[in-house]
């Protein structure tokens, strides 16, 4: 089989395997995204959001080889736990889902299957605290994780 990129699949394969984060009370595909968000979140009752590779390096596409190749795509997924008001309690409530986060998608649940014969994995690359979300004004405040992952889909290419 040919390698045929489903964002869409990657993009829910992330989101489903978010579900399963211990805190994680809703989770959201990206094309989801409520327009704010729902109800007040505390220490174990976290939002989650994957987003659309648009910021960052965005993805990449490299041939392995006579019929080999591989894209590598940066994704950028959100962990809101607290609202502005809340912000003191903030450090403590989001401590533990950067090791979430890192355990869920850096083990081999995140090696991916995306049909077609393309195969993959998904790695947990870096983390850090945001207080808003590009075009989304109305998370602007919150405490939110911005966690980046990288997937790596690779398949059978004919270059003949």
């Amino acid at each position: 089989m040919a390698l045929l990129l489903d964002m869409d699949g990657l993009l829910a394969a992330i989101t489903s395997n978010a579900r399963g984060i211990t805190g994680i009370r809703t989770a959201f595909d990206h094309d989801e995204w409520p327009d704010r968000p729902p109800g007040m979140y505390g220490s174990e009752a976290a939002l989650h959001l994957t987003s659309f590779p648009e910021e960052g390096s965005g993805w990449t596409y490299l041939a392995r080889g006579m019929d080999l190749s591989e894209y590598e795509i940066e994704i950028p997924v959100y962990t809101l736990v607290v609202t502005s008001a809340k912000a003191r309690r903030s450090r403590q409530w989001m401590a533990p889902f950067i090791d979430r986060y890192r355990t869920a998608f850096d083990t081999r649940a995140s090696i991916l299957n995306l049909g077609a014969g393309n195969t993959g994995s998904l790695l947990y690359v870096s983390g850090r605290v945001v207080r808003s979300i590009p075009d989304w004004p109305e998370y602007d405040g919150f405490y939110m994780l911005r966690h980046t992952l990288v997937a790596h889909v690779k398949g059978s290419v004919d270059r003949g």
